[in-house]
C-alpha cells in the first residue's frame, strides 16, 4: 500500500470499529427493560459521529487514490462495510499490479 495513504485507512478503519462499537452497546441498550434516554442518545450521536468521521476518511482515501469521489462515496455510504472492504481490496490491488508487471517484463535468465 501506498505510504501517504496508510494514515488515512488507518483513521477510517478506526472511526468504523467506533461506529461498530456505539452500534453495538445502542443495541444493548435499547433491549433493556427501561433504556436511559441520555446513554441511547449519547450513543446515537457516537454512532453518527464515527460514521461520518469514517466516510470523510474515506473519501479522502479516495480522491488520494485518483478515484471518482462521485462514484465511490455513494457506494461507500450504502454498503457501510462491505464498500469499504472493496474500496481497500482495489487500492491495495492496484498498488501490487505495477510490482507485478514490472518482474513479469523483465525474465530473469
Amino acid at each position: 500500500m501506498n505510504a501517504s495513504l496508510k494514515p488515512t485507512v488507518e483513521s477510517a478503519l478506526v472511526a468504523l470499529l467506533a461506529a461498530a462499537g456505539c452500534l453495538w452497546f445502542l443495541i444493548s441498550a435499547a433491549n433493556s427493560a427501561d433504556p436511559a434516554a441520555s446513554r441511547v442518545a449519547m450513543l446515537a450521536i457516537g454512532l453518527a459521529g464515527s460514521l461520518a468521521a469514517h466516510w470523510a476518511f474515506m473519501g479522502i482515501l479516495v480522491k488520494r487514490s485518483g478515484r471518482s469521489l462521485w462514484f465511490w462515496l455513494p457506494l461507500l455510504v450504502i454498503f457501510v462495510p462491505i464498500g469499504t472492504a472493496v474500496l481497500l481490496a482495489l487500492i491495495v490491488s492496484s498498488d501490487k499490479e505495477p510490482a507485478l508487471q514490472g518482474s513479469a517484463a523483465s525474465p530473469e535468465l
